[in-house]
């Protein structure tokens, strides 16, 4: 007899580059994707916060992902592309736009696919330092960012898709 897997056994993910990772985020909360042309500085505000942006009639928050995962700066273009998500912050509905480095795509999952870690290995960038075995200031506070925000792991075409869990994140402090 043949058993077949109900449609809410799998669950969906859109996928996106920051740094030299590849990270997830739920399918349910990506609006969409847009290249910024103009995005207006905040002064003071958090190092990950690379400004605002007005979108439609809304003026909405745009954070630099690779900044707030203290991942190496991304590669240097003239419009990064973005994500817009609809998320729930603290219980209040809002939409951020998250910078990346890439898009990648949509990945279809099973739950028993993933991997949960304790200690989440980490892609080391090419610096002398890293090279020798020692652990750079940098190295190791992108490392424990990562583990603060990342407790899953998916494995697709050779490929390790970090699952961001977006309830833990970003905080309204952070944001206003």
């Amino acid at each position: 007899m043949l058993t077949q897997t109900s449609p809410q056994a799998f669950k969906k993910i859109f996928t996106f580059s920051a740094g030299s990772e590849t990270f997830g985020l739920p399918l349910h909360l990506l609006h969409e994707v847009i290249y910024p042309e103009h995005i207006t500085r905040v002064p003071k505000a958090p190092a990950f916060m690379a400004g605002i942006l007005t979108y439609g009639s809304e003026t909405i928050s745009v954070l630099d992902i690779s900044k707030k995962l203290c991942l190496a700066a991304p590669s240097i273009r003239v419009h990064h592309p973005a994500i817009i998500i609809n998320t729930i912050i603290e219980d209040e509905t809002m939409q951020l736009a998250l910078l990346v480095e890439r898009f990648g795509k949509i990945v279809q999952y099973k739950s028993s696919e993933t991997i949960k870690r304790k200690n989440i290995p980490f892609n080391t960038n090419s610096n002398k330092n890293n090279q020798l075995g020692q652990k750079s200031a940098i190295y190791t506070q992108s490392r424990e960012a990562i583990r603060k925000f990342v407790n899953e792991e998916l494995y697709r075409a050779g490929v390790r898709i970090r699952l961001l869990n977006e309830d833990t994140l970003f905080s309204i402090a952070e944001l206003t």
